[in-house]
């Protein structure tokens, strides 16, 4: 399958609603960028937000980076021509520290160890010009939105090792062991806390700015699917 096959184009509607919506959403309620930034994309997927600004902004202030070079290499022809794809983080932070005014991360930061998670920190301020606004998406995975989350794939065979206990435990935010599936990887949401990531980002020199719920901005984190912190490096 392809990325978009699982996200944005998923035959299940609940999750293609909450796919299709949230890139739209992340630029028209949180952060569009404006003809001075220079964007950086972490962990871009397919790099489909980009397809959002092209024509609005040069291929050099266009950046898209993931490790994953299958995925990077499903981006559109449009996306492939309009912006700077790669998959090498040691070039990113060589040639252009410092760079970029306006940094989106999404859908990555809830797969990641805790080894992983201050690398890609280190990275992101390494790459963020002094000013720099930075989009950090996560999924809500505790409280009502949590436990929703955890029947809904206990209804489709049990997926991201959901069981009642834990769609429980992710109700009253109580720990659940999580399994790695790969390098320094989860593959799973289940177990992962945005109230812990937040104290993650602030213990990690980033300042939090303000918070957007999506896909209903007005619901905050009661029943809404991801959260979006807008940081900005601390000296």
């Amino acid at each position: 399958m392809k990325y978009a096959d699982y996200t944005r184009n998923t035959t299940e509607p609940l999750k293609r609603i909450a796919h299709t919506r949230r890139y739209q959403q992340v630029v028209d309620l949180i952060a569009r960028p404006i003809e001075v930034d220079t964007v950086l994309d972490y962990g871009c997927g397919d790099a489909h937000l980009f397809s959002y600004f092209i024509g609005q902004l040069g291929r050099t202030k266009l950046v898209g980076y993931d490790p994953n070079p299958k995925i990077l290499s499903q981006a559109s022809s449009a996306v492939s021509a309009g912006a700077q794809l790669t998959t090498d983080i040691d070039a990113l932070l060589a040639e252009r520290p410092g760079a970029f005014s306006l940094i989106y991360c999404m859908e990555v930061c809830e797969h990641l160890t805790e080894k992983a998670l201050l690398q890609l920190f280190q990275n992101i301020r390494t790459l963020a010009a002094p000013r720099a606004r930075v989009i950090i998406g996560v999924p809500i995975e505790t409280g009502p939105s949590g436990f929703l989350k955890a029947l809904y794939r206990m209804s489709k065979g049990g997926r991201q090792s959901a069981s009642f206990e834990k769609a429980v435990r992710s109700l009253v935010n109580v720990r659940i062991a999580r399994e790695v599936t790969d390098v320094e990887w989860f593959g799973s949401h289940t177990g992962f806390s945005h109230i812990n990531f937040r104290k993650t980002l602030q213990q990690n020199q980033f300042e939090v700015r303000k918070t957007y719920h999506l896909p209903f901005p007005l619901m905050r984190s009661v029943l809404n699917n991801e959260i979006y912190f807008v940081c900005g490096k601390m000296p």
